[in-house]
């Protein structure tokens, strides 16, 4: 049985080195590049500051200096002067200029500018292998940063129908409460008035049993026209005997008040 063969992935990197400055007469340019050899980038930066005063129009000066500023990773600096080495005459040192644009360019993050950059070393080098292998990345990064952008759209695009959902929810959920209360309000009413009609019912049927009592008294004395009164007491009777004997004789008067002194003061009858 053989072995599983394990496959490393190695990362995709870039060739982003620049190419070496180019030999020039002027002492200026020929110090500068002894400087870059020595790995002193600001001092030769300065020397290559002279030359291009110097040298204004010559892409090859500009050439040198976009490599010392590119060293010093001022690349906003570097892709300028490269721009200006792209206008040599001379198609390897053009190309050159272009590929070095295109690492000035990825350095930046500006994956686009920097494949039609190397586009155009590889129109005027196709067999630079560096500068096809640096397109193929930036492309890649380009891909990438379309994905960001469209997941970052289709997020925002989400949120907003998130908070769309969310208001069309909160309306109504208003809605709803505003009903509620309707609701509550038509309830509340309805209860006070079932109950004002059950007080005026009950009131009403008070009215009623009052009439009937009366109507029952009043049948009751129209059934029982000539009923007397009860017969008046024994000493409501004595009273009135008095009263006659004295319209008939003082004297009998007298007799009849002695005769009930005497009833009066005679000890009750024994009962038992």
């Amino acid at each position: 049985m053989r072995p599983a063969t394990v496959l490393l992935l190695l990362p995709l990197l870039p060739f982003l080195t620049a190419f070496e400055p180019l030999k020039s007469s002027n002492k200026d340019v020929e110090q500068g590049n002894l400087r870059m050899k020595a790995g002193k980038a600001e001092e030769a930066l300065g020397f290559y500051d002279k030359a291009v005063a110097a040298l204004p129009n010559e892409p090859g000066v500009h050439f040198d200096r976009g490599t010392a500023l590119y060293a010093l990773s001022r690349f906003e600096e570097a892709g300028q002067e490269f721009l200006r080495a792209t206008e040599a005459k001379d198609g390897a040192l053009k190309a050159t200029a272009f590929y070095n644009l295109g690492n000035a360019f990825f350095k930046k993050d500006k994956f686009k500018e920097a494949v039609e950059a190397y586009k155009r070393a590889l129109s005027l080098d196709p067999h630079d292998a560096r500068a096809k292998w640096n397109e193929e990345i930036a492309l890649q990064k380009v891909k990438e940063e379309e994905k960001k952008k469209k997941k970052k759209k289709d997020d925002e695009d989400k949120n907003k129908d998130n908070k769309k959902d969310d208001k069309n929810k909160d309306d109504k959920n208003k809605d709803n409460k505003k009903d509620d209360k309707k609701d509550q309000k038509k309830n509340d009413d309805g209860k006070d008035k079932d109950k004002d009609k059950k007080d005026q019912s009950k009131k009403d049927k008070d009215k009623d049993k009052d009439k009937k009592d009366q109507q029952d008294k009043q049948d009751q004395q129209n059934k029982n026209p000539g009923e007397q009164p009860p017969p008046p007491k024994a000493d409501e009777q004595e009273i009135g005997a008095v009263l006659d004997s004295l319209e008939r004789n003082p004297k009998d008067l007298e007799k009849e008040r002695a005769r009930l002194r005497a009833v009066r003061r005679r000890p009750p009858s024994k009962d038992w």
